[in-house]
């Protein structure tokens, strides 16, 4: 009986002593994730209308997570919109009919919203086309 009984305590022992040992070793992984760069622009018309020479256009939702910020692009029929002022917000520029211009989006990774809208010039709103989208620096 106290060979059986030194016996069980033996194995107690050892399972003791091996998971102590498991517990103390460690182990460890890395872990790396790649987040793809996404820009865009969402357009609200809300608040759209006109008033005098203002064309209130509505709303533009910009989201970018680029590390380095982003612009926004301006894309319309060349030939048109000559002397039209577009305001982003705070932002504006003056388009010169050659179809394409930029505005300053943000520094860094952002979400705003900015209202849009467009001094008329002498040819009105006359684009066939114009598109605005977020592109990365």
């Amino acid at each position: 009986m106290a060979k059986k009984l030194i016996s069980a305590i033996a194995v107690v022992v050892a399972a003791t002593a091996t998971t102590s040992a498991v517990a103390t070793s460690s182990m460890g992984f890395n872990l790396r994730a790649v987040v793809p760069v996404t820009c865009g622009v969402q357009y609200n018309p809300a608040g759209a209308g006109f008033t005098d020479s203002v064309a209130r256009l509505g709303q533009l939702r910009e989201y970018c997570n680029a590390p380095a910020g982003y612009q926004l692009e301006v894309r319309y029929s060349p030939d048109s919109l000559r002397g039209v002022r577009l305001n982003f917000g705070n932002e504006s520029v003056t388009l010169d009919g050659s179809g394409f211009a930029t505005i300053p989006g943000a520094s860094g990774p952002k979400i705003q919203t900015r209202a849009l809208s467009a001094q008329v010039g002498p040819n009105g709103f006359d684009a066939r086309e114009f598109q605005v989208a977020a592109i990365a620096n």
